[in-house]
């Protein structure tokens, strides 16, 4: 996590060549200078071992400095660390340091079908839409997918699997600050990659994993060449990077596969707590092979099928009754634990399949001793699959028998069944009665396996140098950047008319089982046009030509294109106290355009009335297409007051740091985002830091232009008399409803008993997000501990105005539960004389706040163990990041407060620690990481379960890496070295993604370079 440069890369090949510094494209640094590192790992000045001193650029400003000399919290992952570490994935570097959150998507868990396996990082838990990624200081172009079920929030977000790590120099992450710098989205911070620059020479690296079960193997090829030209004037970087991951399911882990869950206890349990820990999660309202049901119903305790000695029956495998075991029946009658039902948890993906081919270019050429030319080449195609998920169901929990979803209809003189079965069946029928009911899972159909193939193309030119401003050097910079992300879905969709037709199966004069005579297709290209009879009793059952008969491919696309125009100059314009007041100034305009287009399958099949119906089980998906551009100017003013230059006996270090930003959005409008703050210290020795930043998001082109689409909904109305008592003030509550004419005490509302329709709809009138944030810390690096740096900051943040999708349980709360009734969610639904809820408009809102508030404490200490009488002993290193989250809360409108700090993938307490050794031939780092305590959900009352939550969990992790030759090198990493195991009853309640590396177990990975 922490880059130490004493664990130095044995593959860097690179020199750095006199240039101008830069404010997005930072000259590489020299492999061979004697760097501590606890500059990196601080954002503080360096350690007096330091060698060195040229200014640089660093993420928070534009403007370079001496020594990472920033307000912000900075923590930097070198290169080192990350190939030492084996990441494969810029995303892997950045969980592991304690101030990000579970990222929002990765290629761990569930996947969306729209975009599996992307990632994207989530910087203190306030969403990924509100972390800004960039590539050399300049924006990247968003792979999220514009449609409302996209993989996470609508936003840019920017996909990490487009980034070669092998090409990374530094990721440096800067907490709140960057808005002002670098425009919309930076309001919990900033992460910026910085990419190798001025490369000479060849490296090619190889890298293969498994895990210590034999499974999910992770391998990558990468090249890096580079090559100056023209008496080192000119530069050309060549990467490429080749990365395949086998993905994991529930079932491939002992832990997973136990399904354990927390369900709620039968009457007869007499427990005090609503939910109890059980093993073994079983639903009998439907199987695989199907539940046969005498009656329209779900509970197979009141209405399944018994044979001849009254056992529950269910169709097994191939085909044919067997017993339903029931196991343990918890209170709903059909969820169980243990027993032979269906196992829900085993439809879960752990780890999507994922390959990558990433190329990219960057040349530069020095025009003249003041001007530079520079640009990046990119290409990327990464396609992620998600092995499984929830297929479709037919259930009456779901609809009426008949229905798309309900129960299937089946007539007893199905010619699948069995002689046998069919005289058991209708044994059970009533008189005359020829149908029966079977609820099933289709898994064996629609196993939720999804596909998506990213093509990603980027492209930056640009001029850059120095110029001599009356006796000042300013340094100048123009760029260019266009961008382009298409994802393109491909996905065995059902069809819900082809699949009615299959299922009704008769014989046809010749004996043959053939398709009911007169089956109408669906308006749709399945693969296979002719009807083919589809067996539903059993598993596998299906013939090829009955599944090529009822599937359809869709191919969902969606469209991302950016331009970005940049133009900054900065540098001192006079002294003061003998110090340089320096100045940074740029314009930016920026292009943003989306465009989905669900495809034929998903967009539905257009009505007679223009209405659209589903060809499937999912509702029409509509196309999405919009754009905004914004022109922004920017300003930065550092102050120095008082430095080393012209040091007083009692102050060392005074300096104010200001910067501003304008914002005109077209859509949004215009909006100010800005920055003050400064640094402050009496002693060398110590340094204290604070800073006050206002940054906005601006509405994502989803949020804004999502056309009106139909839906279903269900959920709690606060005026229902089950519900009229909850919330933040129930007399409130109560008195608003009243006032729109509810009787309170007796009304039972539809909305919370089924499902009632209800548009999604895009809002043109949301507004920029804003928030409030500021930070106070100090940096302690003691004159008497040579080698030894500690920053300690105080972060706080208070977002309003936050954009959020809301439901319809939600709109409905914030108007009865507002003092001030009725307001503007009051309008957001209707109801009728009855106060029946009859359609509810949700979308976007500017309806939410969060809060969020933490401590960061990094620390660093490095020993060249030269100082203690060891001559070419080597260097050691230990670094530790930590962080307490304090506050983090989320509230939508005057609604229930939902606390978040505390809870799984959200700790209180957790850290990273690494200790390092490094010497000419041999490195070895020992890692270890630290996630406190967290409650399944920390609102919940006392009683809601018998367990609310999960201890403490260290996992240890350690590379050795020896140095053969000059040229050829050798790395071998152990991931959770000690094969700890999730804490208990995690992943249970929740966990997958902060555990992964406990569910996955010990993992070995083995890589080598040479260079020449």
């Amino acid at each position: 996590m922490l880059a130490l440069a004493g664990f130095a890369s044995p593959a860097a090949a690179q020199t750095a060549t006199p240039a101008p510094t830069q404010p997005a494209d930072v000259a590489a640094q020299d492999p061979g200078q004697d760097q501590t590192g606890v500059a990196q790992t601080t954002g503080a000045p360096a350690a007096p071992d330091q060698a060195g001193g040229a200014d640089i650029v660093v993420t928070g400003s534009r403007i370079a400095r001496p020594e990472f000399d920033t307000l912000q919290p900075t923590q930097v992952i070198g290169a080192a660390q990350i190939q030492n570490r084996g990441y494969t994935n810029v995303g892997q570097a950045l969980t592991e340091l304690p101030a990000f959150g579970p990222p929002g998507n990765s290629g761990v868990g569930a996947q969306s079908s729209f975009g599996p396996a992307q990632t994207f990082v989530d910087f203190f838990g306030l969403g990924t839409q509100r972390t800004l990624v960039l590539v050399n200081g300049r924006r990247f172009v968003s792979s999220n997918t514009a449609s409302i079920f996209g993989p996470v929030s609508a936003g840019t977000q920017v996909d990490l699997n487009n980034i070669p790590s092998t090409l990374v120099e530094r990721i440096e992450t800067v907490a709140i600050g960057g808005a002002p710098i670098y425009g919309s989205d930076a309001i919990a911070g900033t992460v910026n990659i910085i990419l190798k620059r001025n490369f000479e020479g060849l490296n090619l690296e190889a890298q293969t994993g498994l895990s210590d079960h034999d499974d999910a193997p992770d391998n990558r090829l990468s090249l890096l060449a580079g090559k100056n030209f023209a008496g080192g004037r000119g530069n050309i970087t060549i990467s490429g990077e080749y990365n395949k991951v086998t993905g994991l399911t529930a079932s491939d882990r002992a832990i997973t596969a136990a399904g354990n869950f927390f369900g709620t206890p039968p009457a007869s349990a007499n427990s005090q707590f609503a939910r109890l820990l059980y093993p073994s999660q079983r639903y009998s309202a439907f199987t695989s092979g199907g539940v046969p049901f005498s009656e329209d119903d779900y509970l197979a305790s009141s209405s399944g099928i018994r044979n001849a000695a009254g056992q529950l029956q269910q169709f097994g495998p191939n085909g044919t009754l067997v017993p339903l075991d029931l196991g343990t029946v918890l209170r709903q009658g059909y969820i169980s634990s243990g027993g032979n039902g269906y196992d829900l948890p085993a439809q879960s993906n752990l780890l999507t399949n994922s390959e990558r081919y990433i190329g990219s270019v960057q040349a530069s050429y020095q025009l003249t001793d003041n001007i530079r030319f520079f640009g990046e080449g990119w290409y990327v195609h990464a396609k992620g699959v998600n092995l499984i998920d929830q297929p479709n169901y037919n259930t009456a929990l779901f609809d009426d028998a008949g229905t798309p979803d309900g129960n299937l209809l089946v007539n007893i003189n199905n010619p699948y069944l069995s002689t046998a079965d069919r005289a058991t069946i209708a044994a059970n029928l009533a008189p005359g009665q020829q149908q029966f009911y079977v609820g099933r899972a289709l898994s064996d159909l629609t196993t939720g396996r999804s596909q998506a193939t990213v093509e990603t193309y980027r492209f930056v030119a640009g001029f850059d140098g120095a110029l001599d401003v009356g006796g000042h050097d300013f340094k100048w910079e123009v760029s260019g950047v266009y961008g382009r992300s298409q994802t393109t879905g491909r996905n065995y969709e059902l069809v819900q008319q082809n699949f009615a037709n299959a299922i009704d199966a008769v014989r046809d004069a010749s004996g043959n089982i053939t398709c009911r005579p007169g089956a109408v297709n669906a308006n749709i290209a399945t693969l296979n046009s002719t009807c083919a009879p589809l067996n539903i009793f059993g598993v596998g059952q299906a013939s090829q030509a009955a599944r090529d008969y009822i599937f359809a491919i869709a191919t969902p696309r969606s469209v991302n294109e950016q331009y970005v125009f940049n133009a900054n100059i900065n540098g001192p314009v006079f002294t003061l106290f003998g110090n340089d007041v320096s100045i940074s100034a740029g314009y930016e305009h920026r292009e943003e355009k989306t465009r989905f287009d669900p495809g034929t399958y998903y967009a539905g099949e257009t009505l007679a009335d223009g209405t659209k119906q589903q060809f499937g089980r999912t509702i029409p998906i509509d196309p999405i297409a919009g754009k905004y551009n914004t022109d922004e100017v920017f300003g930065e003013l550092v102050v120095p007051f008082v430095s080393s230059k012209n040091a007083l006996s009692w102050l060392k270090t005074l300096e104010f740091d200001g910067a501003a930003r304008y914002v005109d959005n077209s859509l949004s409008g215009g909006d100010l985002t800005w920055t003050a703050g400064g640094r402050l210290g009496f002693f060398r020795d110590l340094t204290f830091r604070g800073n006050f930043t206002r940054s906005i998001r601006s509405p994502a082109i989803t949020e804004v232009f999502n056309p009106t689409s139909r839906a279903f909904d269900v959920g709690n109305d606060p005026c229902d008399a089950r519900y009229v008592g909850s919330g933040p003030n129930p007399s409130v509550r109560a008195a608003n409803c009243a006032a729109a004419g509810i009787n309170t005490a007796t009304f039972d509302s539809n909305f919370s008993n089924f499902t009632i329709p209800v548009t999604i709809a895009g809002n043109p009138a949301l507004q920029n997000e804003t928030a409030d944030s500021w930070t106070v810390g100090a940096i302690f690096q003691p004159q008497f501990v040579r080698g030894f740096s500690l920053a300690v900051d105080w972060v706080d943040i208070k977002l309003k105005n936050a954009i959020t999708s809301l439901d319809g349980a939600s709109l409905l709360n914030a108007c009865y539960d507002s003092p001030g009734y009725p307001n503007e969610f009051c309008g957001t639904f209707d109801r009728d004389a009855d106060g029946q809820l009859t359609t509810i408009r949700e979308g976007y809102y500017n309806a939410a706040s969060y809060k969020m508030a933490g401590l960061t404490v990094t620390a660093a200490y490095r020993l060249p163990l030269e100082r203690i009488g060891l001559t070419n002993g080597g260097v050691v290193g230990l670094s530790t990041n930590y962080f307490y989250r304090d506050k983090l809360e989320t509230q939508v409108g005057t609604g229930d407060i939902d606390h978040t700090a505390g809870e799984v993938g959200y700790p209180r307490h957790s850290g990273t620690a690494n200790l390092t050794y490094d010497s000419d031939n041999f490195n070895l780092l020992f890692q270890g990481r630290y996630i406190g305590k967290g409650a399944f959900d920390i609102d919940e009352a006392a009683n809601s379960r018998d367990i609310r939550g999960v201890g403490a969990w260290t996992v240890f992790n350690t590379t050795v890496g020896v140095k053969v030759n000059q040229q050829f090198g050798l790395r071998f990493i152990v991931d959770n070295v000690f094969d700890r195991a999730p804490p208990y009853p995690s992943p249970a309640g929740g966990g997958t993604t902060q555990y992964f590396s406990g569910i996955l177990g010990r993992y070995f990975r083995a890589a080598a370079n040479v260079k020449f």
